[in-house]
């Protein structure tokens, strides 16, 4: 498994123990949810090698990247005026999609999920 889809993997497991955490702090709604759900579905489908992970991680990048986006224009130039930690919150969002959408448009992470993929059907290696 190549380093950077370790990370990519960590990272998606680091925001699904985060979503379990904030639900079981009493946010039971519906999106929620869902979120666990699509957290838990990416972990799982780029260890097994799934295609269809990979693209939704695509998806999950280009969203948090526009996520990040808002959330700095929204603040606008207040945004140094906020606290450290604030500051990081808005652009954590912009650096992880980034880093999503990277990681899954390497060479060496789509070679590796192919062949993770097709060795579990059936296929060599």
């Amino acid at each position: 498994m190549p380093v950077k889809l370790i990370v990519a993997l960590a990272l998606l497991a680091l925001a699904t123990v985060m979503q379990v955490m904030h639900i079981t702090e009493g946010n039971y709604t519906i999106p929620n949810y869902v979120n666990l759900a699509l957290k838990l579905f990416l972990v799982i489908g780029l260890v097994r090698g799934s295609e269809g992970a990979r693209s939704l991680a695509v998806v999950v990048g280009v969203l948090n990247i526009l996520v990040g986006i808002l959330a700095v224009f929204q603040v606008g130039a207040y945004i140094s005026d906020l606290p450290l930690w604030l500051q990081l919150q808005l652009v954590v969002p912009l650096v992880f999609g980034g880093y999503l959408l990277w990681c899954m448009s390497q060479e060496d992470v789509k070679t590796w999920l192919y062949k993770r993929a097709f060795a579990e059907a059936g296929g060599d290696e």
